[in-house]
């Protein structure tokens, strides 16, 4: 696995048989794990991430984790470079099945349309070994919320401008013609 990205988070979950009324799983990132993520994230810092997640059998071989993802992000406005604190809640679910028993697709010789359900649900994860890591999923939900624009309520672009200046009426597209005496560019017609 040398071609996959490294994640900056490492959760492990036991991939052995799971209780059906499920097994909690409760994490909270550390120092390093908030460091870690605010790099790869490329944003100030991450002051606090944790998941309040349950874990159920799914098939034989696989579980299904399901809960909330919390995270606190710092970074920089885009509009006054201040930091700005966003709060981040959101559902979390990914379904992992043992890769020996994961589906496998038909090779087939000639290329064909490939059709994507956006609505469909996702197709399980494979893994090997005795454990599942959530860590790489956690932190692709993650990413996936960061506003990659972040400002602060009521902030905007523009707001710089002098309160005279926004009074006046903006310069007619026209006013440059005005400059133009009679019979320049008529061309001799």
């Amino acid at each position: 696995m040398d071609g996959e990205p490294v994640s900056p988070l490492r959760v492990l979950l036991p991939a052995g048989p799971l209780p059906q009324d499920g097994l909690r799983v409760a994490f909270k990132a550390t120092g390093e794990d908030c460091a870690r993520l605010a790099a790869a994230l490329d944003v100030d810092r991450v002051t606090a991430m944790g998941a309040e997640l349950m874990a159920r059998p799914f098939r034989k071989d696989g579980a299904r984790v399901a809960g909330r993802l919390s995270a606190v992000v710092v970074q920089k406005s885009v509009v006054t470079l201040e930091p700005v604190e966003q709060r981040i809640d959101e559902p979390f679910e990914a379904t992992f099945l043992r890769e020996a028993r994961a589906p496998r697709r038909k090779v087939e010789a000639e290329p064909t349309e490939i059709v994507i359900d956006p609505e469909a649900e996702d197709p399980p994860e494979p893994f090997v070994g005795d454990r599942i890591d959530l860590g790489p999923r956690l932190y692709e939900a993650l990413a996936l919320v960061v506003d990659p624009y972040p400002k602060r309520p009521g902030e905007r672009f523009g707001a710089a401008i002098e309160p005279e200046a926004e009074t006046q009426e903006p310069p007619s597209p026209f006013a440059v013609l005005a400059n133009f005496r009679d019979g320049r560019g008529s061309g001799g017609d």
